[in-house]
């Protein structure tokens, strides 16, 4: 298979040149929006963008680079909104916090759902693992600080295992509910907090 080349061919420098990447991938993302894949292409984005498309290849090789920048900065986004809910989570119970950060999954899932599903799509098929490494390491650190915060309410010690295990349960409850196409079902955030509790105060088994 040949490589995709998915890295921006230069950072703009000056503000003119960080204008028209911001109107680039606003563009990326309203075509994804609302063409879905197939309608994205270079030509598309930059005349959505009002540049030429000489101007999208100065930035960016291809359409999955555009791609990839778009889920880079959804990527850094939500790292941020869950960093800054676990830094503000003090004195309320388990249950709270993991609604608030089940609440941010649902807007990241739902506040623009055709973005988000393409962007999904592409995720599993770019090679973007170290790419996508760091903001997972932060989510996990986040998420870990929490976790280890409420250390009392879990019912073993926490292991690395578990943190990764309750954002994989997170996101595949909302992601499910995502591909059913409509609105967030009116009991997501407690189907989602629910399980996440039943996973870490669940008492072991004998073996």
């Amino acid at each position: 298979m040949p490589r995709i080349e998915l890295r921006q061919r230069k950072s703009p420098r000056q503000q003119r040149s960080a204008d028209t990447v911001e109107a680039l991938l606003t563009a990326a993302a309203r075509v994804l929006e609302r063409e879905s894949l197939a309608g994205f292409n270079t030509n598309r984005v930059a005349e959505v963008a009002g540049v030429s498309v000489g101007s999208l290849y100065q930035y960016f090789p291809n359409k999955s680079a555009l791609i990839a920048a778009l889920i880079d900065r959804q990527q850094s986004a939500l790292s941020e909104r869950i960093e800054a809910c676990v830094a503000a989570q003090h004195g309320g119970s388990l249950r709270q916090a993991l609604q608030a950060l089940a609440e941010i999954g649902i807007e990241q899932q739902y506040g623009r759902p055709l973005l988000a599903a393409a962007l999904d799509h592409e995720e599993l098929r770019l090679p973007l693992g170290a790419r996508l490494r760091e903001s997972e390491q932060r989510i996990g650190a986040a998420v870990a600080t929490l976790l280890q915060r409420h250390a009392g309410e879990l019912a073993t010690p926490l292991q690395p295992a578990d943190v990764h295990d309750a954002i994989v349960i997170a996101k595949a409850l909302i992601e499910a509910d995502a591909m059913a196409g409509r609105a967030p079902s009116p009991d997501l955030r407690d189907r989602v907090v629910r399980a996440l509790l039943g996973y870490l105060q669940a008492r072991p088994g004998p073996r």
